[in-house]
């Protein structure tokens, strides 16, 4: 019998918690014990997630990645999987994970993120996330039609070994933001990461543009300070270079500005055609432009905060 620990870390997710373990308990493959690490919830979560039968723990560190070690250091299935508690995994999630590990390279298997959400803004978000232009080669965030090695797999969707995680040392404590980036940049080292799109979780983040740009400066900034580069630092980079040539060309300026309306223009062409609605076709761009903005200003921060911590 395959024994899977589902791991999920919370922190005052009342409106949601109930969604996630239900579609977590309804699985084709049954978790062997679900795992429930809260970070002191002032909500009612705790007190309706015990309504299932939850192993519940507590986490003290402040960070996503120090609920998700706690998870690991009390899992007692041969394997972990980790979903959050805004997160609604699809009955078979489980199961079309599990059954990658055929392969002993394979140290770590991932699915897609689905966002959903209400209004033009939310909806907007998750159409910009789930495209290159706003996310890159990252899985995170978005349903890729094929499998794929790749370098990264999703924190709120994915499966490990529990001996792996322990043998590189699990989660960093300290993480708040790219804790699993962070993660799989050492499990990588050990074998291969496998994205999988038959594995799908339905994210409601339920943001609003002041909660997104924030979180998108909070991942600039993660990827930044602990050194996660990858194609996700070139905006960033031609951003500042886009800045300084202000100063120093404006033909160049121009250019390069010219250049990126013409991305936002073709990009819009490329979702407007795909969901085949233009409600989105003012909204998509200025996402597109509040996300780009927002992750470069974090990227750089983090660069200087890197830098004032290293001197």
């Amino acid at each position: 019998m395959t024994k899977i620990s589902v791991v999920i870390p919370v922190r005052n997710e009342e409106d949601k918690i109930i969604d996630c373990l239900e579609a977590v308990s309804d699985q084709t493959l049954m978790p062997f014990e679900i795992i429930m690490v809260d970070g002191h919830s002032t909500d009612t979560t705790v007190k309706k997630a015990n309504k299932y039968p939850i192993r519940l723990f507590y986490e003290s560190y402040g960070t996503v990645g120090g609920a998700r070690q706690v998870g690991v250091e009390n899992a007692k299935g041969d394997y972990i999987a980790f979903t959050d508690a805004d997160c609604i995994p699809e009955r078979n999630w489980l199961e079309n994970l599990i059954n990658e590990f055929e392969d002993d390279e394979i140290v770590g298997v991932g699915g897609g993120t689905k966002n959903i959400g209400e209004g033009i803004w939310e909806e907007s978000i998750a159409l910009v996330l789930d495209s290159f232009l706003g996310s890159a080669d990252s899985v995170q965030d978005r349903v890729l039609n094929k499998k794929k090695f790749v370098k990264s797999i999703s924190g709120c969707n994915s499966i490990y070994r529990r001996k792996d995680l322990l043998y590189c040392n699990g989660f960093n404590v300290n993480l708040a933001i790219n804790e699993d980036t962070e993660l799989n940049k050492r499990l990588a080292m050990c074998g291969k990461l496998l994205y999988v799109p038959n594995a799908i979780v339905l994210h409601n983040q339920k943001r609003d543009l002041k909660a997104f740009m924030k979180r998108i400066y909070q991942f600039g900034m993660g990827r930044s300070r602990n050194r996660l580069w990858d194609l996700q630092a070139i905006p960033p980079i031609l951003g500042l270079i886009a800045f300084l040539s202000l100063f120093l060309s404006m033909s160049i300026f121009l250019s390069m500005i010219l250049t990126y309306i013409s991305l936002l223009i073709l990009f819009d062409i490329i979702i407007l055609r795909k969901v085949k609605n233009f409600r989105y076709i003012f909204s998509v761009p200025v996402i597109f432009v509040i996300e780009h903005i927002s992750y470069s200003v974090g990227f750089w921060s983090g660069i200087v905060q890197f830098k004032k911590g290293a001197s």
